[in-house]
Formats: C-alpha cells, sequence, structure tokens
C-alpha cells in the first residue's frame, strides 16, 4: 500500500555570492550556458517530492522449506511465521551533475534561459530505524524456536530492497516535475534571468 504524505521541496539552497548586484544594475552582463551549469551542480542533488510507503513483509517457513529424506537439515518438527511493518521513505529529484553545457541555452539579449533535466531518480532512501516490537505478529509451531530480532531485521531489509526493485516513479512524477520547474525558475530569476524554462528528459 502507497501513501503519498505530500509534496516538499527538500532542496539545498544555493548562495549566490556574486550575484547581488544582478537587478541593481541592468547592464550587467548575465552568466552564460556554463556559468550557469557551475551554479546549478553546486546544488548535486536535489530532492523535490517525498513519498512514503508501507508493507507488511511475511515471512512463513511453511511456503519457503521443502522437506528432503536426503537432506537432515530439512527434518524440522514445526514451522514458523512472521509479519514485520515496514515503512519506506523515497526521496525523488534530479542530480544536476548529469547536466551539460548542451542542456542550457540562452536567448542572444541574455533574456532567456532554458534548462533541460535529465530523467528523475531516487535521490535518498530509507526504512524507519525503529520498530514497535508490539507490531511484529511472531508464531512458530512445534519445536521451532520463536523468530529472532536478527531475522526479523533480515526480514525487513528484503522488504525494503523489494520496494526499491519497484519503478513508483509514476506516482509522483508530476510532484518532481512541478517542483523542479519552481525551485529551478525561482534561482535562475535569483541569477538575473526575466524569462525561465524547465524542460523535463521523459
Amino acid at each position: 500500500m502507497y501513501k503519498k504524505i505530500g509534496v516538499a521541496l527538500f532542496c539545498l539552497l544555493i548562495s549566490l555570492t556574486g550575484c547581488t548586484g544582478c537587478h541593481d544594475d541592468e547592464q550587467a552582463e548575465l552568466p552564460g550556458s556554463e556559468a550557469v551549469l557551475s551554479e546549478l551542480q553546486k546544488s548535486a542533488d536535489i530532492a523535490t517530492t517525498e513519498l512514503q510507503v508501507r508493507k507488511l513483509a511475511i515471512y512463513d517457513t511453511s511456503k519457503s522449506e521443502r522437506f528432503s529424506w536426503f537432506r537432515p537439515s530439512t527434518w524440522k518438527y514445526g514451522d514458523q511465521k512472521c509479519v514485520v511493518p515496514v515503512e519506506v521513505t523515497l526521496k525523488y529529484g534530479y542530480d544536476l551533475r548529469e547536466l551539460k553545457v548542451g542542456d542550457i541555452r540562452t536567448s542572444a539579449d541574455s533574456s532567456l534561459v532554458v534548462v533541460r533535466l535529465p530523467r528523475p531518480k531516487v535521490i535518498d532512501a530509507g526504512y524507519n530505524t525503529y520498530i514497535d516490537e508490539g507490531s511484529v505478529i511472531k508464531m512458530s509451531t512445534g519445536l521451532r524456536s520463536e523468530v529472532g530480532h536478527e531475522l526479523v531485521e533480515d526480514i525487513r531489509h528484503k522488504a525494503y530492497e523489494a520496494v526499491m526493485a519497484e519503478n513508483l516513479t509514476e506516482l509522483v512524477g508530476p510532484d518532481i516535475e512541478r517542483n523542479a520547474q519552481t525551485l529551478l525558475t525561482t534561482l535562475l530569476h535569483s541569477l538575473g534571468y526575466e524569462h525561465v524554462v524547465v524542460e523535463i528528459t521523459h
């Protein structure tokens, strides 16, 4: 089950040193493509949208173990079952280090700048470090011992890897693009550009 907890700008605010006079002096020359690229790459990764994914990780030895007369290790009496809630937080955005000079265009009169962004990606991801033991359901039958803490952590990690293997970008794609456009438009306005166009690679 996926739960979108809202759009948030987790961006690294850029210190625009040397541009404080851009608006005061209309004759000042605006930065060209290479200078704009340099300013954008100072941000490295920008995360624009957050998504929370909640999963129930189910562990059941009765479905994963197979009995064999020729393998004594399979001669186990009973089963282990465990249900573990896992909450994964994904932050989507752009790696501005992937930008090239050719991705930035300026008009002849330097009033317009066009930036073409790469495809969005997962900038940061992780799952809850704390787990309420009361939320974990454990059951064992026969002579099997109860599922221990180490195995619970292994179950949680496998659930995290399963979430990371999914392509969830479509769930938040429009928000990623809209927030990136807002962020970069504000930044490029501060560099002195009157008109800003942000293109998204699909």
